[in-house]
């Protein structure tokens, strides 16, 4: 497909705010186990787990909304997503803008 150019500084500010979308969402799933483990030291009952399982699970539908709804700066899908289809990866699902790819090809 032929996709037509767009300007630098827009490429380079569409991909930050992917990549920053994206390591919120890596964080998010990263932070799971220590955080229950400080609550289980801090508090080891069932309601407090409970209540920091919740939160956990709140965030991590807001960051992977957002990280599924980030748009692809050259060709204007999504970039994580194919159809129903969520993949976190380092390239857009449609064109193969890799993510780190801030200047247009």
């Amino acid at each position: 497909m032929d996709y037509s150019p767009l300007d630098p500084a827009t490429y380079q500010h569409v991909l930050k705010k992917t990549r920053r979308r994206r390591k919120y969402f890596f964080g998010t799933v990263l932070i799971y186990i220590p955080a229950l483990v400080i609550t289980y030291r801090i508090s080891p009952t069932n309601r407090a787990m409970g209540t920091v399982f919740g939160i956990w699970v709140i965030m991590l539908i807001i960051v992977t909304a957002l990280a599924a709804l980030s748009r692809c700066p050259r060709c204007g899908n999504y970039f994580h997503m194919h159809g129903i289809t969520l993949l976190i990866l380092r390239r857009c699902l449609h064109c193969q803008l890799h993510i780190t790819n801030d200047t247009p090809t």
